[in-house]
């Protein structure tokens, strides 16, 4: 079965096709959950060179992680500065980005 351009869901260079139109009319893309937004914050220097993204149960595991993974990968920060909880405005997750590795904590409430 053949799918036509319209139906197809990513574009030629392999970027996903929105199909509610009315996105692509929106002034920036903005990430509730994340507390994040494309007019605040300029993602694609924020997150453009990550390469995994690991998600896992609590902030503090989580955070805990990211250290981990700084150790092991020989990532070093500046002096004076710590790893940040970049989603902290959004209480529900917890975001630390080491290098191109992503550390997530997924909290689901029940």
């Amino acid at each position: 079965m053949s799918t036509s351009d319209e139906e197809r869901d990513e574009y030629p260079d392999g970027s996903v096709k929105l199909r509610n139109p009315n996105i692509e009319l929106m002034d920036q893309d903005i990430l509730y959950h994340l507390a994040l937004g494309s007019e605040s914050h300029d993602l694609v220097e924020m997150f453009g060179d990550v390469k995994f993204v690991c998600m896992g149960g609590t902030p503090k595991r989580m955070e805990d992680f990211a250290h981990y993974i700084m150790q092991e990968i020989g990532y070093k920060i500046p002096t004076g500065t710590k790893l940040m909880d970049i989603s902290q405005y959004s209480y529900r997750y917890c975001l630390y980005k080491v290098g191109p590795v992503l550390s997530v904590s997924v909290s689901f409430d029940i």
